[in-house]
């Protein structure tokens, strides 16, 4: 089926709205990365093996991993400035539930809970971007949107260190927390500018199932998924790599991979700039893993001193930051109506979330049972294959849709 688009009121861009919902983007960034430094001191604290830890990782994500598409289905019908306040409170109840847990399994659920909220967001702010951009600026605000994990990360990462000192890991989760109620009042003022996704509307069983069957969203969630555990893979064990071969010390740990996260970030503005200037998505996506697992050999190169390995992670963070942007404007472009925004994006979300839920215990396997850090190696080019697959797929697709377009006109 030939792709859809959303149409806006706007003929400019209100861009504090689209930092709103970027904001609400870089809470759950936040939310999810803060686990990141604070590994060590969760597996010290609660006596948790490697792999043990690697599932608590994952667990944020099993929400997601199980009904991402069916929070999209609610956020069409809920809409999705609505669905978007009430995710934001999930993360916040999520995150306040954590600071005062006696044990694991308390944490576990408080990550359940904030995956929740995580998923609501990723499903319906989107939407609010598309509402509050201009066509011919939403490759640039997707641009900024695919940033919103690497900014969140880098926030948390770079904040890690001082509230460590202050009071522990407790102390990141309250103040992820705070953040959170903190985006949430500036979203509610934004309220305005998202016109068309205030309120949802009800959806035909018809019309849910001709919005799924459109390949290409499926596609775009497996090379998001693909993307997902190998970023994954890197910013989750990269500190607990650093600190158990390396001997760097927790603050430089965190310090050299918020370095990562950042590099990360600059890339997402890059891929926003392809999208604006029409580069077409599926060459987009299959250059970056072709490029990115010649860094991912560089990394694993055991013959490489450890700067030039460190080069190719900050390499690979910068090019693999075209992927966001090319895949979710892709979910909204694939939307017929801004009834349909959320669904799309929710199966996007759901299939992606396989590479963030495998990934970290994966990764962890693969290290433990495989001989060490250099095993992991296999898992991550097995990723790297099945996204450049399912790029050349996508752009096969497009070339098709753009000329029946073209017969048409």
């Amino acid at each position: 089926m030939a792709a859809g688009s959303i149409d806006t009121v706007h003929q400019t861009t209100h861009w504090p709205a689209v930092l709103a919902a970027l904001g609400a983007g870089v809470v759950t960034g936040a939310a999810i990365s803060k686990m990141s430094p604070a590994l060590p001191l969760l597996q010290s604290e609660f006596g948790l093996s490697l792999i043990a830890t690697g599932w608590l990782v994952s667990t944020f994500n099993t929400i997601a991993l199980g009904s991402a598409i069916f929070f999209g289905l609610i956020c069409d019908r809920a809409g999705a400035l609505r669905f978007c306040l009430r995710g934001l409170a999930c993360v916040i109840a999520g995150g306040l539930l954590g600071v005062f847990a006696p044990s694991a399994g308390w944490i576990i659920v408080s990550r359940v809970i904030e995956g929740a909220g995580y998923v609501a967001v990723l499903v319906s702010a989107p939407g609010l971007i598309a509402a509050a951009s201009a066509p011919m600026q939403r490759g640039l605000a997707f641009g900024f949107w695919g940033a919103h994990m690497p900014i969140g990360g880098v926030a948390v990462l770079l904040a890690s260190p001082l509230l460590f000192a202050l009071s522990g890991w407790r102390a990141v989760w309250t103040g992820v927390a705070a953040l959170g109620a903190l985006v949430m009042v500036f979203l509610a003022f934004q309220s305005r500018h998202y016109t068309g996704v205030h309120a949802g509307a009800p959806r035909s069983l018809a019309s849910i199932r001709a919005s799924l069957a459109q390949p290409v969203p499926w596609l775009l969630g497996v090379v998001f998924g693909a993307y997902t555990l190998q970023f994954y893979a890197i910013m989750m064990w990269l500190p607990t790599y650093l600190l158990q071969t390396r001997d760097t010390g927790a603050t430089a740990s965190a310090l050299l991979t918020a370095l990562f996260v950042l590099i990360n970030a600059f890339g997402n503005m890059t891929g926003g700039w392809f999208m604006h200037r029409n580069v077409p998505r599926g060459r987009i996506i299959a250059v970056t893993f072709a490029v990115t697992t010649l860094a991912f050999i560089g990394i694993f190169a055991d013959g490489l001193p450890d700067a030039a390995r460190f080069a190719c992670v900050l390499a690979y963070g910068f090019v693999t930051g075209n992927i966001p942007p090319a895949v979710l404007s892709g979910g909204v472009r694939y939307a017929r109506s801004p009834s349909e925004a959320g669904s799309i994006q929710g199966l996007i979300v759901q299939i992606s979330n396989v590479g963030i839920f495998a990934g970290p215990p994966l990764i962890a396997a693969a290290v433990t049972h495989g001989g060490g850090w250099g095993a992991a190696l296999w898992v991550i080019l097995g990723a790297a294959a099945v996204g450049f697959g399912a790029a050349i797929a996508i752009a096969r697709l497009e070339t098709r849709d753009f000329a029946r377009m073209a017969r048409r006109e």
